[in-house]
């Protein structure tokens, strides 16, 4: 499990919502818990996954399939736990100083605190656009290793076909492999399968919960819209990528049950769903391109100022 650096600057904030409910952006203790919990669950179905392909795919390919997928639901996580709820939390509070002190009757002090509420904006913004940079280049990867994989399972099926019919049988060290790999799929345990699905669908809920608690980015920076119009595209582009994420973890990994079935058609239509939703998220990611460099632009040290 990776370390999530960028937490160390947005511990120590929460802010409540209308309902009463809380924004509570993860700190360092708690969430770990929970997370190191979905990413052990996510580790035991990768480790799963790479089994079941072993000796039908490029190992190269099943370890960027798995480096990728890991380091995408945490970075995925730092966003909706961390990272969107922070600055949920800070610009609410700018807006509160500046709604109860006008900045031109203002008293030096609070105009001292404004400057630094203005610059805890900016430090999210920058939080976040860092992890969608980060974000991009897993899911290059993630969509070139499934369909690499999804090519050699391809080619390793039709050769099984093959021997089937009756046509020229694979060599004896490939029905070895194809043995050893039958043998495998029926020691699954699929109670260990459902405590690994569990703590997953426990994050997922987390960011589904958070994200329904925000408010909107329209919303946030509602002072921005007449020369910033595209800043409504941030909050569909986020709800995309979260829904998009929650397919990848809480209905493809899931769906690669069909191994136990052996269901080949199946588990090929699961690969080719997770590289339509990588290349949904990179598309996602160009979208938040303008409007948070418009943003970062604007609460960037010295624009106050001017």
């Amino acid at each position: 499990m990776i370390a999530n650096a960028e937490t160390a600057d947005l511990q120590q904030v929460s802010v409540k919502k209308q309902d009463d409910r809380q924004i509570t952006p993860i700190t360092q203790e708690e969430p770990n818990t929970a997370l190191l919990a979905a990413t052990g669950g996510l580790a035991v179905m990768l480790g799963q996954l790479v089994a079941y392909f072993n000796n039908r795919a490029h190992i190269d390919d099943l370890d960027v399939l798995s480096f990728s997928l890991h380091h995408l639901f945490c970075r995925v996580d730092f966003l909706y736990n961390t990272t969107l709820p922070a600055l949920a939390t800070w610009t609410k509070s700018l807006q509160a100083g500046q709604t109860g002190h006008p900045p031109h009757l203002a008293h030096p002090a609070y105009r001292q605190q404004d400057v630094r509420q203005r610059q805890q904006v900016w430090t999210q913004l920058q939080a976040i656009n860092r992890t969608l940079d980060r974000m991009e280049p897993l899911c290059h990867l993630l969509s070139d290793a499934a369909e690499c994989v999804l090519e050699r399972f391809d080619l390793s099926s039709d050769i099984l076909g093959f021997a089937e019919s009756g046509k020229p049988p694979a060599s004896p060290r490939s029905e070895l492999e194809h043995d050893d790999q039958q043998d495998w799929v029926q020691i699954i345990d699929m109670e260990r399968w459902e405590q690994a699905f569990t703590a997953i669908a426990q994050t997922l809920f987390s960011w589904q919960e958070q994200h329904s608690m925000l408010p909107s980015f329209a919303a946030q920076f509602a002072h921005l819209l007449p020369t910033a119009p595209t800043l409504p595209e941030l909050d569909a582009a986020f709800a995309t990528i979260l829904d998009s994420a929650g397919a990848i973890y809480g209905d493809i990994l899931p769906g690669f049950r069909a191994i136990l079935s052996a269901d080949e058609a199946m588990i090929a239509a699961l690969l080719y769903d997770l590289m339509q939703q990588s290349d949904q998220l990179l598309m996602k990611f160009d979208t938040t391109l303008e409007p948070m460099n418009t943003l970062i632009k604007h609460y960037a040290i010295g624009s106050e100022l001017s």
